[in-house]
């Protein structure tokens, strides 16, 4: 009986619990809040915790019972493999159990959907705040379902942007432990979140309120532009109402759910309700009574999400506000052991949770590191700060010089400061390298750009409030932004020099400075300013003289990548490739079809693995040729009725398509075949070491065939990182006049096979091998310049196959492109040439 009553619970139910018998360790701060918010009485939908126990029980058992598989060799595992081992773990029986039992309860007589969050527990800092760091899943249904959920929520605690936030924030990432909350879901009309002080002015008198259609997670994620609502908290008299046009929302639907979608789906609003009002004016008031409430019980300013249901507001969860001095930081007494990589966390998280007497002494000392202060002194400072910034305004805008028609735009001032930059037109996350005179300007927002908006030096974003992941992590950072510039990206270009003002929300053009800096706004020129390559030529110290391949070290260094084409043997290459940035492309489809036998049919013989082996073989003979450098592979060159002349062909290949049919949709409508490609690439990246290996995949077509082969590339763990990249080789002038919709699915590059290209254009035969095509017309040209605009902001990289053709080598350099691909032999005169036109663009000549 003492056995039972002394056992440790891994469930929190709300019903059984009140605030005053739990804390962080045990329920995270996000689960101490959703107490608290019960014992308010204030409405929260039915939920219950899974302790920070089960996550570290369980994350032990995976880490020393998979420490080979994961950590062997040095390795740093990668997030998919963290997740999967993860998942497939057992969970403890008794934690199984009472999960369980919680999710009965919280269901009654049918499967409730549910939310999965992570509940931070980190007591050594509250004022790290980890938003927007862990995963979240919605609409979970089912107890099946639920538990590789939590499981899920729990892996994401080791990945490489956990362990980068880490970093910035100068904290022992193994410090941090998991709970997690499972919260019954609500169908909301309008959602939002209320700020209990003025988030921008930090005024205590005034309460803010962000309101949309539909699910709330588009204004975290600054999908959508707001209702904003600014109010005196002493009377809830309304200072300033801005109304946001609202298009379209989020809304649960109960079909089936995926994991991609998680069960939601886009509504369009009609036209009678997308300029209204999201919230009456009694609603306003009643989401603010609310609000005063949870901030009067809990004592400091609070950040509230909530929603409106059937007439009732519900709050979801609720987080102090804080805010940090502008002038200063304070400085750790305390030696901090940062990790630098996914595999150190996981040896600090072990070294420190190995036995429950270590965790428990552990847990002891850290509390008494824990040092809570409220400094009424810096908080006044902040706020003279603040007034003196606002009058710094007032003068700035009142001075002569500053002329009305140098005003741009305005949106919502997001976080504090002035800066002035060049404007980056985003799109989506790209491999480039931003500096503090950049302003991203972002046309839709992701997770992964993170690290592009802490290296620039502004923010403007078309959509968002003051509540978004953008907006919250400038202000944590101190990085001005505006957001909710609805229309930015239709008044402002690439390259366009402006003045960015976070106090005000405005946004200026500035002349003087377009004509200070116009040389610096050419790519070319730009890689030189940042340094990355200089004018001068590399000596024979500069170089590694015991590589393999032979190297020119009197050859001059380029921004421009100049890449070899694989148009010899790897023995006759050896001559050449040392004094390229890589090579463009290995055909893959060319060595299977050599081989004569269908590469399913190897699979159908169990026979797949041996085969692999020997085209990595092939295909390393190419690759070990440079050294590091990128090596793109391609796939889709090959039509299907050569793959249907190989042994075992035809029963392996889809008798609808077209026996001309090539490039992306053969792979499209073959998953099998493409699925065994990825497999070929991942083994040459993960067991041969070959990490410089990219892919690139012939014919496009349009957007959708280009999304499905990125799904089944993810499916099979291909995803695009930094040293992994995802091409398309534009074959054909239709794929050149859909390049804009090609481009929008987020790819690394694209790569022009521009004598393809040239041969329809000049009325040759695509498999005339004697044709007599031009590479220098005006056409092709037009092609590039074409090519070049619309890759602009969306992707950096445009390769040109150029062969031996001079005069577009010139052009392309000109036209700033990321890199050119040259006839093997010419490798050398590209190179001088390259450089001469590098250096008439930096002389402005």
């Amino acid at each position: 009986m003492s056995n039972e009553t002394s056992k440790k619970p891994k469930v929190f139910f709300f019903e059984d619990y009140s605030a005053k018998e739990l804390n962080e360790n045990k329920v995270g701060r996000k689960g101490l809040s959703l107490f608290k918010l019960k014992d308010m009485d204030v409405p929260v939908p039915e939920f219950f915790v899974v302790s920070s126990d089960v996550f570290v029980e369980h994350s032990l058992k995976v880490f020393k019972g998979n420490k080979e598989k994961l950590l062997g060799k040095g390795k740093n595992p990668e997030a998919f493999e963290i997740e999967s081992t993860m998942v497939n773990e057992i969970l403890d029986k008794e934690a199984q159990e009472e999960i369980l039992s919680a999710y009965t309860r919280l269901s009654g007589f049918t499967d409730a959907w549910v939310s999965v969050r992570s509940s931070v527990v980190f007591p050594n800092d509250k004022d790290v705040s980890f938003t927007g760091i862990f995963s979240t899943e919605l609409n979970v249904r089912k107890y099946d379902e639920l538990l590789p959920s939590i499981k899920r929520i729990f892996s994401s605690m080791f990945s490489d942007d956990v362990v980068a936030y880490a970093k910035r924030m100068n904290i022992d990432i193994s410090d941090v432990k998991m709970a997690v909350v499972v919260q019954k879901m609500v169908q909301s009309e309008v959602a939002g979140i209320v700020y209990t002080v003025d988030p921008i002015s930090q005024e205590k008198t005034k309460l803010n309120i962000e309101a949309v259609y539909g699910l709330g997670d588009v204004i975290s994620l600054g999908e959508v532009t707001p209702d904003t609502y600014l109010l005196n908290k002493k009377d809830l008299s309304t200072v300033e109402k801005h109304i946001a046009p609202q298009e379209w929302m989020k809304v649960r639907t109960m079909k089936q759910v995926k994991k991609m979608n998680q069960g939601v789906e886009k509504i369009k609003i009609s036209k009678g309700w997308s300029h209204k009002q999201k919230l009456s004016d009694k609603d306003i008031q009643e989401i603010s009574k609310i609000s005063l409430v949870i901030e009067d019980r809990s004592g400091e300013a609070q950040n509230i999400e909530w929603v409106l249901s059937g007439g009732r507001f519900w709050v979801l969860q609720n987080k102090p506000v804080r805010f940090k001095s502008l002038d200063f930081e304070v400085q750790s007494e305390f030696v901090v052991n940062v990790r630098s990589n996914v595999r150190e966390e996981i040896l600090g998280f072990i070294e420190k949770f190995e036995s429950k007497d270590q965790m428990i002494s552990s847990a002891m000392t850290e509390a008494k590191k824990i040092v809570q202060k409220n400094n009424d002194e810096e908080i006044k400072r902040l706020e003279e700060l603040i007034v003196q910034a606002k009058k710094e305004l007032d003068v700035e805008l009142n001075k002569p010089e500053t002329k009305r028609e140098d005003f741009v735009i305005s949106g919502i001032g997001a976080s504090f400061g002035t800066v002035t930059g060049k404007i980056n037109i985003v799109d989506g996350p790209v491999v480039k390298k931003y500096t503090k005179g950049d302003i991203l300007l972002i046309k839709r927002y992701s997770s992964e750009m993170e690290g592009m908006i802490l290296s620039s030096g502004g923010i403007i974003m078309e959509t968002g409030g003051l509540t978004s992941d953008t907006a919250i992590l400038c202000r944590e950072f101190k990085i001005p932004a505006v957001v909710g510039a609805a229309t930015a990206s239709s008044l402002l270009e690439d390259g366009d020099i402006v003045k960015l003002d976070g106090n005000s929300g405005t946004i200026y053009k500035s002349s003087k400075l377009i004509d200070e800096i116009k040389k610096e706004l050419h790519p070319i020129a730009d890689v030189y300013a940042r340094g990355d390559v200089t004018l001068k030529e590399l000596s024979d110290e500069d170089g590694d003289n015991t590589s393999s391949t032979p190297k020119d070290f009197t050859l001059p260094h380029t921004a421009t990548k100049i890449f070899s084409l694989v148009d010899q043997q790897p023995k006759e290459l050896f001559d050449f490739v040392g004094n390229s940035n890589g090579l463009v492309y290995i055909d893959l489809d060319k060595i299977m079809i050599e081989d004569g036998r269908h590469i399913l049919q190897y699979v159908e013989d169990k026979k797949f693995v041996d085969y692999s082996k020997r085209i990595c073989n092939t295909i390393l003979e190419y690759v070990n040729l440079v050294k590091g450098d990128e090596v793109i592979i391609s796939i889709g060159s090959a039509k299907v009725k050569d793959f249907r002349g190989l042994v075992g062909g035809k029963k392996n290949e889809d008798e609808s398509l077209s026996s001309d049919a090539f490039g992306a949709i053969h792979y499209a409508n073959n998953p099998e075949l493409l699925k065994r490609v990825a497999r070929i690439i991942r083994k040459l990246r993960n067991v041969y070491k070959k990490r410089n290996i990219s892919l690139a995949v012939h014919a496009p077509m349009n957007e959708d065939v280009v999304r499905e082969i990125k799904k089944l590339l993810l499916s099979e763990k291909l995803r695009r990182m930094s040293s992994f990249n995802l091409y398309v080789i534009l074959d054909n002038p239709s794929e050149i006049i859909l390049v804009d919709e090609i481009v929008n699915t987020n790819l690394d590059g694209v790569i022009l096979n521009t004598p393809r290209v040239a041969k329809q254009m000049q009325g040759f035969k695509v498999d005339e091998k004697d044709a007599k095509y031009d590479l220098a017309r005006s056409s092709i040209f037009k092609v590039l310049d074409n090519i070049n605009y619309s890759v602009k902001g969306k992707t950096g990289k445009v390769i040109v196959i150029v062969e031996n053709s001079k005069p577009l080598l010139k052009y392309c350099v000109q036209a700033g492109v990321y890199g050119v691909c040259v006839s093997s032999e010419d490798i050398s005169d590209a190179r001088r040439i390259v450089a001469d036109e590098e250096g008439k663009i930096i002389l402005g000549k």
